[in-house]
């Protein structure tokens, strides 16, 4: 008897930010063939994973398959999709074989926030999703995001009826926690949450587009720049951003480093100029210590005040924003030289400049209304967000011609234009590729949109990178698995991290050694020593003996614990006075190490968990006798500096010296040229922003001259 349908059959499932597609084709009476294809891949579920259960499915002819150890939301995700298989083979549907009921119920989920887990409220009618409404969350203390995945996943959740409705790119810590309130919820209801997790039908659509003067790929800071100069130059511009809104990591800074603005110096240095730009100069050339890039560097000095003034008159920006309790704005002292008095500045926040994130003013409003403003420029120029680019596109000859890129529905669309500006951010959320530059992956602290894709995709076409080993941005340490659940108090999180964080414990390496003294990031400021940025994998541990817990315990803290404060995303507590006994240690120190931030032992097993070498370790401890405890100090980086090479034109250069013929980078994907492989990113405050004016400008002005 016919079982099956001949033919072959595809569907995609959720694992848990990213999808994987199965492939089967059967015959009348059984599945013939399987392909699992994972968009991402991990230690757990790789190739061999895969394979087995490519192997197990063929043999059990089932969508039954077992789990993998350590990979149940991929492995739940493969028979998901391969149970849609089978039943399309069999000219059925995947239902929701438990019907809900009706009503409103709460769940929460851990998200974005560092303060609480995020609340909502899901309404079930009909045995469908009617209503989701999140009551109580904290990701919108830290930026905008939050409302980007409110707006657009709570009706794609809806409108699909499915758990495997895809996050919003550039808001998926928020995007998740939404879509897990509602399996919760449902769960609640009395339904099956597998039942739930139907897989979302994509477009194989290919849209074209032709004509315009330019692609910008990418729409954060440098992208919005570049399009908005390109505009103001007569192009016809479209833009590219992969994620759900415009801006970037540059809408979650303080604001750019500035050199000699006219503007600015008329408003807050009675006309004279700011800084020396020769001094500057000087002191930039002995920091890279190469003059290789000299011509680069000395654009950035001169065009940076030009750059600024540019956009303030033509595109509306403002630098008026003040610290929080500060009674003015204008100009801040450097972080390297306290002799450069007036180095860098903030921008206007929004709502009367007082609406500030716990990472800076809210400004997201100025790149949102001057590129608008750019788009009205020419009725051509458009753009479009959650449409990641994928390939440059090049004619017979090699020539650049436009960009291929894919919808977050499944649609291809091809752009044609005379020439492309890359500015897609760096890779920061790139694993794979930091782990291939750095040796090791890093914490984000903002968003892991920027994957890499305009570097990778200039290399496919032969161009060269500079100083691509630039460390990350690196101001924040904290523990590495931040603790969201209410298993500890504030206060008792903040004992938490400061006992990871404090300068004042042995620091020991991933190796088991102590950590090395190179920490100063080329600055004289303590406050900006991260060690994080040169420790070995960009983590370390703080090391305390048996007798040091017990003394924290008996007489508390030292002064210089105390003082600790986690900027950006600490939770919220607050540090007991030094020297105050802290009771409860213990609870914290079973909590830190069920969260894996932090590890229990002899001198021995300590080795053993975390791969140390035990004579390297013995001799960092001082001692082999007694337990330790030792706390994690991961590092969050903000984004990738190191990148493309390119001239003071922003063209983009091969191996040889030569342009690539209408290709240019800007921001994150070409910052490496300021910098130096191995090092922190130049230091003296605002500089990677004033980068994304300059070379914003520079790009988007020669595009049009094309």
């Amino acid at each position: 008897m016919t079982k099956y349908i001949p033919a072959s059959y595809e569907s995609k499932a959720l694992a848990h930010n990213s999808s994987i597609t199965v492939k089967t084709k059967f015959n009348e009476s059984k599945l013939t063939a399987i392909q699992i294809i994972p968009e991402e891949v991990n230690a757990i579920f790789n190739q061999q994973a895969v394979e087995k259960m490519q192997e197990e499915a063929i043999d059990c002819q089932s969508p039954e398959l077992d789990v993998i150890t350590g990979a149940t939301e991929s492995s739940s995700a493969v028979k998901r999709a391969l149970k849609d298989c089978f039943a399309k083979a069999s000219g059925k549907e995947m239902r929701h074989a438990k019907t809900l009921k009706d009503g409103t119920y709460q769940a929460s989920a851990p998200s974005y926030g560092f303060m609480y887990p995020m609340t909502g409220e899901v309404t079930f009618q009909d045995n469908k999703i009617k209503d989701i409404n999140i009551t109580k969350e904290s990701d919108s203390l830290t930026s905008q995001w939050f409302e980007v995945a409110k707006e657009k996943m709570i009706p794609r959740i809806i409108k699909n009826q499915s758990l495997d409705t895809g996050v919003v790119t550039g808001a998926s810590a928020s995007s998740v926690a939404i879509r897990s309130i509602t399996e919760k919820a449902i769960a609640k209801a009395g339904g099956d949450v597998n039942d739930w997790h139907i897989p979302v039908s994509t477009k194989t659509d290919t849209v074209i587009l032709k004509d315009y003067d330019v692609i910008v790929v990418g729409l954060g800071g440098s992208g919005v720049l570049s399009y908005c100069a390109a505009a103001k130059s007569g192009a016809k511009v479209f833009g590219i951003e992969a994620a759900g809104a415009i801006g970037g990591n540059s809408v979650s800074t303080f604001g750019p480093m500035v050199v000699n603005s006219k503007e600015l110096n008329a408003k807050y240095n009675n006309g004279q100029d700011n800084i020396d730009p020769a001094d500057l100069y000087k002191t930039w050339i002995k920091y890279v210590g190469s003059d290789s890039k000299a011509e680069v560097i000395k654009t950035a000095i001169d065009q940076c005040g030009p750059a600024i003034d540019y956009y303030i008159k033509n595109f509306g920006f403002s630098f008026d924003g003040v610290f929080p309790g500060a009674p003015v704005g204008g100009f801040l002292p450097s972080f390297v030289r306290k002799d450069w008095t007036k180095e860098w500045i903030i921008y206007t926040a929004d709502k009367d400049n007082k609406k500030w994130y716990i990472s800076g003013p809210d400004h997201a409003f100025q790149f949102e209304n001057a590129l608008e403003k750019a788009k009205k420029m020419n009725p051509n120029n458009d753009y479009k967000v959650e449409l990641r680019a994928k390939k440059l596109l090049t004619d017979d000859a090699g020539k650049i011609i436009g960009v291929k890129a894919k919808y977050y529905d499944g649609t291809i669309y091809q752009i044609y234009a005379k020439s492309v500006i890359l500015a897609s951010g760096g890779f920061i959320g790139n694993a794979q590729m930091m782990k291939e530059v750095y040796g090791a992956d890093c914490h984000v602290f903002g968003s892991t949109t920027a994957k890499g894709d305009g570097i990778r995709m200039a290399r496919e076409l032969g161009a060269d990178t500079y100083a691509l080993k630039t460390l990350p941005m690196i101001h924040i340490s904290q523990v590495p698995y931040i603790i969201r659940d209410n298993s500890l108090s504030a206060d008792q999180k903040a004992i938490l991290s400061a006992l990871a964080t404090t300068p004042d414990a042995i620091q020991i390496d991933e190796t088991g050694t102590i950590l090395g003294s190179k920490d100063d990031t080329g600055t004289t400021n303590s406050d900006l020593k991260i060690q994080t940025a040169f420790a070995p994998g960009f983590h370390y541990y703080n090391a305390y003996s048996q007798d040091e817990i017990d003394q924290i315990r008996e007489h508390g803290l030292s002064e210089i614990t105390t003082k600790i404060n986690i900027f950006a995303i600490g939770q919220g507590g607050k540090m007991p006075v030094a020297n105050t006994p802290i009771r409860d240690i213990d609870k914290i120190i079973d909590q830190t190490i069920k969260h894996r931030n932090a590890w229990k032992g002899t001198v021995r097993e300590i080795a053993e968990l975390l791969n140390m070498d035990q004579a390297k370790l013995e001799k960092a401890l001082g001692s082999k006798n007694g337990l330790f405890y030792l706390f994690e100090n991961a590092a969050y980086a903000y984004a990738t500096c190191g990148g493309l090479n390119i001239n003071e034109k922003m063209n983009v250069l091969r191996k040889d010296g030569s342009v690539i013929d209408n290709l240019f980078a800007v921001g994150q994907d070409s910052e490496g040229v300021e910098n130096k492989n191995g090092e922190a990113y130049t230091p003296w405050g605002g500089q990677a922003q004033a980068w994304t004016f300059v070379s914003g400008k520079i790009a988007g002005e020669n595009v049009a001259s094309l």
